[in-house]
């Protein structure tokens, strides 16, 4: 049997890992969303641009444009300690999440314009090498879990399909919209 400790020593690093495979969400998405943004807006030739200037750039000089994003955001995650310190929470709490999100977003996208130049940084090539074994490590302990809630899932669809029958589900769907429309009609009159 296991002990409460041992559980919550379990629990502990199963949250660390979620926590860790969120933040990975994160990463690939805020950045994908930022280079839309740009698209967008007719900023795409900033990105070559800014590509065009780390390319020309020593590993450390690029490694300081890499660290960029996170040094601006410090005096502003102060500034959002300091507004829930005096009673603006949700404020503070909303600055900190948008400058995290914005710095991950323009960091990840700088890691991609940079990465070959930074793992001519022989410690950050390790830390880049800890990262991936830390993703795995995240993903071994979260795979169970997954594995569960797409058999949970396929249980349920399954379960569905045969009370609704194979018929079911397009006539149920009908009567729903049926139901609808009949709602409806009694609204207007």
């Amino acid at each position: 049997m296991e002990t409460f400790g041992r559980r919550l020593i379990r629990a502990f690093w199963f949250t660390l890992a979620v926590l860790f495979l969120i933040e990975s969400w994160l990463w690939d998405n805020v950045k994908i969303a930022l280079v839309r943004l740009a698209g967008a807006l007719g900023l795409k030739e900033i990105e070559t641009r800014l590509r065009e200037f780390i390319a020309g750039l020593s590993p450390l000089a690029t490694l300081a444009v890499f660290a960029l994003p996170a040094i601006t955001i410090f005096p502003l995650k102060l500034l959002a300690v300091a507004a829930i310190a005096h009673g603006h929470v949700i404020a503070g709490l909303s600055v900190i999440l948008a400058a995290k999100t914005l710095a991950l977003g323009v960091t990840s996208f700088l890691f991609d314009a940079s990465r070959e130049k930074l793992l001519q940084i022989g410690w950050f090539e390790t830390l880049y090498e800890t990262m991936l074994r830390v993703s795995r490590w995240a993903h071994e302990r979260v795979e169970p879990l997954e594995q569960q809630i797409r058999e949970a899932k396929k249980f349920l669809k399954a379960k569905l399909a045969r009370a609704l029958g194979e018929e079911g589900g397009s006539l149920f769907l009908r009567k729903l919209a049926l139901l609808r429309a009949l709602v409806r009609r009694r609204g207007a009159a």
